[in-house]
């Protein structure tokens, strides 16, 4: 088995397509409506794992911090720049562990919690 999609409800679909394609460089695969009040888009990163990102209309998504979308960096200083830069919300790091492993933690626009990683 695979992973072929993790799914996030959101309350702005417009706002996180946005958002993916212009600070986490996704593109969307498909977007449609699924009854009146229901929007989906998908979106891929370069190796083409993908988000599915649901907006249902009058509803509100809160996120906790239980489930998060890890990210692989090649230079976590240089990654908090670039966030900060876009006006990301840094929860906290960079750190890193006595194994070299350096971790970063931040918020998107509907407060899904982003994990960013740089291996030694």
């Amino acid at each position: 088995m695979n992973i072929g999609f993790i799914t996030i409800i959101v309350n702005s679909l417009d706002e996180t397509i946005k958002f993916y394609q212009e600070v986490m460089d996704f593109k969307v695969v498909r977007r449609f409506g699924a009854g009146p009040q229901i929007e989906i888009a998908f979106m891929a990163d370069k190796n083409g794992s993908q988000l599915e990102f649901i907006q249902r209309s009058g509803e509100k998504a809160e996120h906790n911090e239980q489930i998060s979308i890890g990210f692989s960096v090649e230079d976590i200083n240089a990654t908090e720049d670039y966030l900060k830069k876009h006006n990301v919300n840094i929860v906290d790091g960079p750190t890193t562990l006595p194994s070299g492993v350096k971790l970063m933690h931040a918020r998107d626009l509907n407060g899904v919690a982003l994990g960013f990683v740089q291996q030694p």
